[in-house]
């Protein structure tokens, strides 16, 4: 009900309630005048501004009285991370008879926007409110008609469990950012379609080279006959819609999309290097395909399951790199020999980090989903480890998983998304209270390190500040700092 009311802002709401005798009526009105006297008494509201990182405890009690259990609960749940706890009761005390009439819950319902208000400006710092509410239904929908998450902290509600006799959070109610799609103008539309006609010579020049005889083994690893019989649209997509219909086979490619790689094109300055990220995602999306629960289809919604996703990724990710290297090895034999392997491979993988650059939602990147830093992670590890190998002049030095966490940064709730995903904040995202660990599994080896906090927070920066230097700035900052970690980890770089 909370919730339901509070998507309905515009809309006139009326909200009948049954009593124990079976009979209804009316609880609340939102069209109804409220009542002149407050009927809530408010206890714990912060007076004035106050710092901290944490959240808010934040007690309704109209029926019954359920303070005490409810905040020893949440302090369990939440140790030391309580900024304020504050409690809303009737003036009268808790009683099942406390509301006598809707303009009482009327006016309840502006106290209430009032204490949520209230929070967002003197606890900047608060991630959320923790809502445990004791009240009738059409109590709780007059709440929830106060509740704006655009302009208030996350609301995540707790309700009591009668089989585990506690309370649980069970549903969260966070600020969901629009994405409609900006108006392009001609120039812009002009310059999507002049890079949607590069990317068309490069989709053509990879299916070219895909189709003779000595890459059917890799046509057959992808599953790449979708790619082979595959075009791309004639203009950019105006509306969103799938970048891969394969059954289609039809490429599809929107105006900002098409304006981002243009952007990487003029960062990167190397058309070769240009082509090979364009390679690198037609060829990601086509092993998605085979991979069979992933495709332009039916992607939406697939963060939902990050673990899994990490994996599909990762293998997607791999194979493009083995088709990129055998591209290198074909077009230009000569560089390779020069470069050696390992050399040429160390470079095909910052052509993949800079390619993942291209669909973060807003620019300059300053926070990530959780499991997206983990992919920008894992392949920073291995274009950092491969560049110390090649120091070493090892000549074959090739890929192995390898699975990376940070444990201990400061996470809020994905506005992109509509489902629960995590995002952590690239700068200032280390919380001084919680201990920052980093735990990587490579080569059958486990590391942990708990006490490098200052190094955690520069490789962070770094990744956040990366649009913003020189790209050769960018890759020589990132191998300084893994050269560091390599050099406590010494056996991480055995070939």
């Amino acid at each position: 009900m909370l919730h339901l009311a509070s998507c309905l802002p515009r809309r006139p709401l009326r909200v009948y309630q049954q009593a124990p005798d079976g009979t209804w009526s009316l609880g609340h009105d939102k069209a109804l005048e409220a009542t002149p006297e407050d009927f809530l008494q408010v206890e714990g509201l912060p007076a004035a501004r106050q710092g901290g990182r944490g959240h808010v405890a934040l007690v309704v009690e109209v029926t019954r009285s359920i303070r005490e259990k409810a905040l020893a609960e949440l302090q369990a749940r939440y140790p030391s991370q309580l900024l304020a706890t504050v409690c809303l009761r009737p003036i009268a005390g808790p009683s099942p008879t406390s509301v006598k009439h809707p303009g009482d819950v009327s006016r309840a319902a502006e106290q209430f926007r009032g204490v949520l208000d209230a929070l967002h400006e003197r606890l900047e710092g608060a991630e959320s409110v923790l809502l445990v509410m004791d009240c009738p239904a059409s109590f709780a929908a007059a709440l929830g008609s106060a509740v704006n998450p655009q302009t208030q902290h996350p609301l995540r509600l707790h309700h009591f469990n009668a089989e585990l006799h506690q309370y649980v959070p069970v549903h969260l109610l966070s600020a969901q950012r629009t994405t409609t799609p900006r108006e392009h103008t001609r120039e812009e539309e002009r310059e999507a379609t002049r890079v949607l006609g590069e990317v068309r010579r490069v989709h053509q020049e990879l299916v070219a080279w895909l189709k003779e005889p000595e890459q059917q083994a890799l046509v057959e690893k992808m599953d790449g006959q979708n790619l082979l019989q595959s075009e791309l649209e004639d203009a950019p997509a105006v509306v969103p819609g799938p970048v891969f219909r394969h059954l289609g086979g039809r490429w599809s490619f929107g105006v900002e999309t098409l304006l981002n790689l243009g952007a990487l094109r003029q960062r990167l300055g190397s058309p070769d290097d240009w082509k090979e990220c364009v390679r690198l995602f037609l060829v990601h999306e086509v092993f998605h395909v085979r991979q069979g629960g992933l495709s332009s289809y039916n992607y939406s919604g697939s963060g939902r399951t990050g673990f899994v996703l990490e994996a599909v990724d990762y293998d997607a990710d791999a194979l493009s790199i083995e088709v990129a290297l055998a591209w290198r090895e074909a077009k230009q034999a000569g560089a390779v020999r020069d470069a050696g392997q390992t050399r040429t491979l160390e470079a095909i993988l910052w052509n993949v980090l800079e390619g993942l650059r291209i669909f973060e939602q807003e620019r300059p990147v300053r926070d990530l989903p959780e499991r997206r830093l983990r992919r920008y992670l894992i392949w920073l590890f291995q274009a950092c480890r491969l560049s110390i190998l090649a120091r070493r002049q090892e000549a074959r030095a090739g890929l192995e998983r390898v699975i990376i966490e940070l444990a201990g940064l400061r996470t809020f709730p994905d506005p992109h998304e509509s489902y629960p995903q995590q995002r952590v904040r690239l700068l200032d995202g280390a919380d001084e209270r919680e201990p920052l660990e980093l735990a990587v599994y490579f080569q059958h080896r486990l590391v942990r390190e708990s006490n490098e906090r200052v190094w955690v927070v520069k490789l962070l920066e770094a990744l956040s500040r990366w649009d913003e230097r020189p790209r050769e700035e960018a890759q020589e900052t990132m191998r300084l700092l893994f050269e560091q970690f390599f050099d406590r980890h010494r056996e991480l770089v055995r070939p």
